[in-house]
């Protein structure tokens, strides 16, 4: 006996596929756990004229699903890109349960947890692409383009950063571009990022970010210098990152994220000992 299968359609079908594609921006459902990877890479896509509905765990994306919930729930997404370990369900958890149902959208599962294993089962169970961490981020676009082929994604299409206000950084903040790498929506990211400092801004007295670029390497990869210097009372904290690591190149948005994650480490530490030492 055949098994059949559900659908997923809630009772306003969605257009014709074509003229659906010609019409509207790709609609993309993104699951991860971890606060800053899951913004910036909303933030990436929405730059690149999709729309984004981000969840911040498994159970979260099974909401938005309808799984967890009403099936009215879902709202006919085109694209699933899923962490794969995450509380809750995990990405390939979600990905057993999608083949109850003949018109699932095409899942993309990313890991930082890379393993042959788990690559042979996420391919059995239909995942349309499989991305390991740090990835570069020319190389998302280019999985989601082979996924839709009609060029929904477009370096052209920008929609605007932000459905709301960006948060203004509230100390002294200088930005400086060498070799030709300056681009408004870099300079966005970068004062984006930037704002996370905001809670230390009674500590701090002045910002700058350097950002460089050597010669190309590995075709549309580039080698990227993120340099941060944080003047703070008595000393200036400095953080240097490059973007190639010992797995390949990482996308420039990914070295700006990882240099002000440890901008903030650090300055954490700092601020730490410098109260210690003050109430001794």
């Amino acid at each position: 006996m055949v098994k059949q299968k559900h659908s997923m359609r809630s009772v306003k079908n969605r257009p014709p596929q074509d003229s659906y594609y010609e019409h509207s921006p790709l609609r993309i459902l993104l699951a991860e756990d971890d606060l800053e990877m899951r913004r910036m890479l909303s933030w990436y896509l929405q730059k690149k004229g999709c729309n984004v509905v981000a969840c911040k765990d498994g159970n979260d994306l099974m909401k938005h699903l309808g799984f967890l919930g009403p099936l009215e729930y879902f709202r006919g997404f085109d694209l699933i890109i899923s962490d794969i370990r995450m509380p809750g369900a995990t990405g390939l958890q979600v990905l057993e349960t999608a083949k109850e149902f003949d018109d699932f959208p095409p899942m993309m599962l990313i890991t930082a947890f890379p393993d042959n294993k788990i690559f042979d089962l996420a391919e059995r169970l239909g995942a349309a692409a499989i991305l390991s961490k740090p990835f570069d981020m020319d190389e998302l676009l280019t999985r989601i383009s082979q996924i839709f082929p009609l060029g929904l994604i477009s370096e052209k299409a920008q929609l605007p950063l932000l459905q709301q206000e960006p948060v203004a950084v509230q100390f002294p903040l200088d930005v400086s571009f060498r070799h030709g790498l300056e681009a408004e929506h870099i300079k966005d990211f970068v004062s984006n990022m930037a704002a996370k400092l905001n809670r230390f801004n009674n500590h701090i007295e002045h910002c700058r970010v350097v950002i460089d670029q050597s010669g190309a390497h590995h075709q549309r990869n580039h080698l990227y210098h993120v340099t941060i210097n944080i003047d703070v009372p008595g000393q200036a904290i400095v953080v240097r990152h490059d973007s190639e690591t010992g797995s390949g190149f990482e996308d420039l948005y990914l070295s700006i994220h990882i240099s002000f994650g440890a901008a903030i480490r650090r300055l954490k530490r700092y601020l730490q000992k410098h109260c210690s030492n003050k109430r001794r």
